[in-house]
């Protein structure tokens, strides 16, 4: 006798498209909502394959495995009703109010989710001359991932298999390619005039690796011309006048350096035979400080 728990599906809702009575909204619906009904543990009664057992054991406690409810719908009746109702709640969350208004009658989730289906399923010529446009009349959006492009043409090819307009494979690759925006003409132009015949696959990573090697490219050369406006280092002005930076000698306010040189002829020649002392070590400013000394006067144009 197999046991089955619920699984809260409220933080996977979102991730169902809406339905609102829109046909080309209807298979990505049906997709994912099939998929939350797995994960939620109800997927075959919904689909109706577990019918309800005609067994039923309405004065039985219920079985709790830790914190969650435990049900047997393949023995229990009760169970059963109490899964599908549950599964009916998620599918009435998945559609618009109108939608959900019009269907709140429908019991169980096995012939809501039918007549759902059925309703969106029938092979009518609207429905095909819709889901036709959809397919051959689609363009690329450059400022979008070249990954929803090509999941947009080949989800409109399946939804064309459901009216039994199934498209080739060479059908959705040239379909692709000419559906590209002009600013992917290079790629464009190389695939469709290409001596050998392009497959769909082949066509498929031929657009991704181009969209990988523009990105690489720009990205490359941004990194490129940053990088260089960081380390170019900034030029100062010097003055062949005075020897000091910040301005040129034309506008230079201090005095020469040739007669700063001669006042200090004439002060060593009234000191001679003077006698001074230095202590040892003390020979003036240290290599560092020559080697400051002339870092500081690299970038500096004279003047």
């Amino acid at each position: 006798m197999p046991a089955r728990t619920v699984q809260n599906p409220s933080a996977l809702i979102g991730n169902v498209p809406v339905l609102d009575g829109n046909s080309v909204t209807f298979p990505a619906w049906r997709t994912r909502l099939e998929d939350l009904l797995a994960i939620q543990g109800v997927h075959d009664i919904v689909t109706g394959k577990l019918s309800r057992p005609e067994t039923d054991y309405k004065d039985a406690k219920p079985v709790a495995q830790g914190s969650q409810r435990v049900y047997f719908a393949e023995e229990s009746g009760t169970d059963w009703d109490s899964l599908s109702e549950v599964a009916r709640a998620t599918m009435k969350m998945t559609l618009s109010v109108d939608l959900a208004i019009r269907y709140k009658d429908l019991k169980p989730a096995s012939l809501l989710f039918k007549t759902i289906c059925d309703a969106y399923e029938k092979n009518t010529r609207a429905r095909r001359m819709m889901l036709e446009d959809s397919f051959w009349c689609a363009r690329h959006d450059p400022n979008q991932p070249i990954a929803k492009w090509i999941a947009k043409i080949r989800n409109a090819a399946s939804d064309l298999k459901s009216v039994k307009l199934t498209p080739a494979d060479q059908q959705i690759c040239d379909r692709l390619l000419r559906g590209l925006d002009d600013t992917w003409k290079p790629i464009r132009d190389h695939l469709v005039y290409s001596p050998n015949e392009i497959s769909l696959d082949d066509a498929i990573g031929a657009l991704e690796a181009h969209e990988v090697s523009m990105q690489v490219t720009f990205d490359h050369s941004g990194e490129n011309y940053a990088a260089a406006a960081v380390t170019k280092p900034k030029k100062r002005l010097g003055c062949w006048n005075c020897g000091q930076t910040g301005h040129h000698s034309s506008a230079c306010p201090n005095p020469s350096l040739k007669n700063k040189s001669n006042a200090t002829a004439k002060s060593a020649v009234a000191r001679a035979g003077a006698t001074s002392a230095a202590p040892l070590g003390n020979c003036g400013p240290s290599d560092d400080e020559d080697d400051d000394s002339f870092d500081k006067e690299i970038d500096v144009v004279w003047g």
